[in-house]
This record gives C-alpha cells, sequence and structure tokens, in this order.
C-alpha cells in the first residue's frame, strides 16, 4: 500500500488522539492513575468508531496491570478497510499522574494479519544501530560484547556510550553488566516510547541503545519504529505470570526472539500526541480567553517512509 495512504489515515487517526489528549489533560498531575486511564480508554473508542475502518485491536495497553483497557480483539469502526490496532491510550500513566514528562496518547494502524499477536504482559527488548545488529542471539551474547560492537559501528568509545533502561529491580544485572563494561546508564521511570524517540530524533545525541523488559505493546510499536528509523529492535516475550505464559505459548511466540519487521511485517503508521512535554515532543498548551479555555495539541505521524508533524487547536488542524 502507497505510503501516501497510511499518512491521510495516520491524519483521521491524529483526530482520536487529539480527541483523547484534551479530554483527559485535566486531570495532569492529580494523582488519579485509573481515571486518567478511563477518560483514555473511552474517549478514544468512541472516535475510534466514527471512523470509516474496521479495526481490530491485536493487544490493548491496561492487561498486565487490570488498569482499564481497550481489549484485544475488540473490533472499532464503522465499517471499511480492515485494520490491526495497537493501542496505548495513555502511554506513561505514572508520568501523567505525578505531573512528570513524556506521557503521551499512541495508535499504530498496521496492514490486516500482519501483527504477531502477544499476550499483554512484558517483552524483553533491545534497540540498537542498525549496522550493530548482532542477530538473534543478542540476549544469550554477553552485554559488553554487544556494547564493542555499538562502539565500533558508531565510531566512539565504550565509555561514552549511554543506554537508556527502567528503573526496575529486575534490570539490576542489566544495569551492573553495562556499568561494568565503562558505559553509562540513563535510568528512566517509565517511557520506553518517548525515550526510544529521543534516540531517533538526536542521532548524535546522548542516547545510543535501550535495554530491558518493557511492556509487550510498546515493543510492538518500538518494533514498527525502528523500521522507520534504520535501527534494529529484537524483542522475546516475557511472561509475568502462569496466564501470560500459556498464552505466549498458545500464540506461538514463547521464547522466540524476533526482529520488528517480524512482529510487525507489514505497512503501517504510527501515531502520538503529546500530553506532557517531551524532549521531541510538546505537550497539551492550554491558554484562557474570554471566559474560555483553547487546547493546542502536537502529534507526530510515522510511516515506514515518512514523518509528519501536525498542530491542532480546539480540535482543528493547521
Amino acid at each position: 500500500m502507497p505510503d501516501t495512504i497510511w499518512i491521510e489515515r495516520g491524519k483521521q487517526l491524529a483526530g482520536v488522539t487529539d480527541s483523547v489528549a484534551r479530554a483527559v489533560i485535566g486531570l495532569s498531575g492529580k494523582n488519579d492513575r485509573n481515571g486518567a486511564d478511563h477518560i483514555c480508554v473511552e474517549e478514544m473508542r468512541k472516535e475510534l468508531n466514527r471512523l470509516p475502518f474496521k479495526m481490530q485491536v491485536v493487544i490493548g495497553e491496561g492487561e498486565k496491570d487490570e488498569a482499564p483497557m481497550l481489549y484485544s480483539g475488540e473490533v472499532l469502526g464503522s465499517g471499511g478497510d480492515a485494520l490491526d490496532l495497537i493501542v496505548d491510550p495513555l502511554e506513561c500513566t505514572g508520568n501523567f499522574a505525578k505531573g512528570l514528562p513524556d506521557s503521551m496518547t499512541v495508535i499504530l494502524a498496521a496492514e490486516k494479519d500482519s501483527v504477531l499477536h502477544v499476550p499483554g504482559t512484558y517483552m524483553e527488548q533491545i534497540l540498537l544501530p542498525l549496522p550493530a545488529d548482532p542477530g538473534p542471539e543478542v540476549f544469550e551474547m554477553e552485554r559488553k560484547e554487544v556494547l564493542n560492537r555499538v562502539s565500533k559501528v558508531l565510531g566512539i568509545p565504550v565509555s561514552d556510550l549511554t543506554v537508556i533502561v527502567q528503573n526496575r529491580p529486575r534490570h539490576e544485572n542489566i544495569i551492573e553488566d553495562i556499568r561494568s563494561a565503562g558505559a553509562s546508564v540513563a535510568l528512566i521511570e517509565s517511557g520506553s516510547i518517548s525515550a526510544a524517540c529521543d534516540i531517533f530524533a538526536r542521532s548524535r545525541g546522548r542516547y545510543n541503545l535501550l535495554w530491558g523488559s518493557f511492556g509487550a505493546p510498546e515493543g510492538l510499536v518500538l518494533g514498527f519504529l525502528s523500521r522507520a528509523n534504520g535501527y534494529r529492535f529484537y524483542g522475546r516475550i516475557d511472561p509475568h505470570n502462569e496466564k501470560t505464559q500459556k498464552e505466549a505459548e498458545d500464540l506461538g511466540v514463547l521464547g522466540r526472539v524476533l526482529r520488528g519487521d517480524q512482529w510487525i511485517a507489514g505497512g503501517g503508521v504510527l501515531v502520538m500526541t503529546g500530553l506532557h512535554d517531551s524532549t521531541w515532543l510538546r505537550g497539551v498548551r492550554r491558554s484562557y480567553e474570554n471566559g474560555g479555555v483553547q487546547h493546542t495539541t502536537s502529534t507526530v505521524i510515522w510511516s515506514l517512509n515518512q514523518k509528519l508533524e501536525l498542530e491542532c487547536s480546539n480540535g482543528r488542524f493547521h
């Protein structure tokens, strides 16, 4: 399918993410995670149902932590071309509730049946420069060896590499190995998608890799983004309980190490609207005039070959 068609679909989906952003921003920093999640889910569901597509949710956010969600298998839209959806109505929920940077609302639409289904659990992930691709054995290699490969292709010493890792007890060994190899670690509390986009936005910036066990929906998004930005992504399902382990086994993905173009093999478009500011995407801005409020949002639309940035004021793009 031509890239231009995906961009046009992205513009339609941007109307959905803009509406979600405007609906939830009033809960920014008010420590109401579930309330914010609920607003985003219901607003996204309502707005997706207005679009002229037949969209099936491949995986929704929220399953692993029992938060409000759009359900896997849920069909949305008023009918038309069939699409697979990966949705994260409120990415970085904790940051949003605390008033911290990097939260956004995310939709990835892909060709029907081009996305491998995954359970709502974690995925072991690595994102690194494409020329440093170590192959699917990456998770079995010494981490120092992986860092040496990246150092060589980037032409910078290992001591100047910085790896983004989520600040969680499960990552203690990764953090220790990276630092023991001489590289630096940048700890994040949440927001793996935003962190990856920071890498893409600044190719000569501070960050070089992303490594760890993050949410499986975010992993699918990163798999797509890696293709659009010339990076290599590998992911392996990391179940958090027996139920999701059985689901992964039934889906045929348990234990498999797959590239981004294997998790999502076809074309598609990713739409992200900022809620709180990040280094690469502005959050919702509010201005007050004549007793009313105007919301301005910023949205990035990413197909495999094109990136488009839009601004929207009170539902009107310009």
